[in-house]
């Protein structure tokens, strides 16, 4: 039987509403279906530790005191550490999350793979090309098709 704490669905769920997230939306945010979230939010179903830890550094964008609520009812181990200071970088309003959200969303579609599973591949080349010290117009450019050459007219 899965752990549960009523404490952790009802943070979960103002922490989304507080967003204006659809479950779909939220869902994706987090890596997960429409229907683990609802049993998280409704039945108050504790996830894995490994996602628990993902799910307690997945918004920086929300008010702090929710944010707080959240982690508090996440049972995280010893030693885990949440910083609730504001992001650096990244989207900072709402309607620019929205705009992020939706486009991931958008390329799980097109590409049809799981937003969990193009989340964590995509983390993972984000962070390299943070590392390797590339800007965000660099990479694009390394990524953009390049143009055919024009086939020269036969004579």
């Amino acid at each position: 039987m899965a752990k549960r704490s009523e404490a952790f669905g009802s943070a979960l769920r103002r922490l989304r509403e507080a967003l204006e997230l659809s479950q779909d939306v939220f869902g994706a945010r987090l890596g997960v279906s429409r229907r683990t979230l609802t049993r998280w939010e409704v039945y108050g179903e504790l996830p894995p530790i490994g996602q628990r830890k993902h799910i307690a550094t997945s918004f920086p964008d929300a008010p702090v005191e929710l944010r707080a609520a959240l982690v508090q009812s996440l049972p995280l181990g010893d030693g885990f550490v949440v910083s609730f200071d504001a992001p650096a970088s990244g989207p900072t309003t709402p309607q620019q999350v929205a705009e992020v959200d939706g486009a991931f969303l958008e390329l799980c579609e097109g590409a049809d793979v799981a937003p969990g599973r193009l989340r964590v591949g995509l983390v993972g080349f984000l962070r390299r090309v943070e590392a390797s010290g590339l800007t965000l117009p660099a990479t694009r450019a390394q990524l953009e098709p390049k143009p055919k050459p024009k086939p020269k007219p036969k004579r």
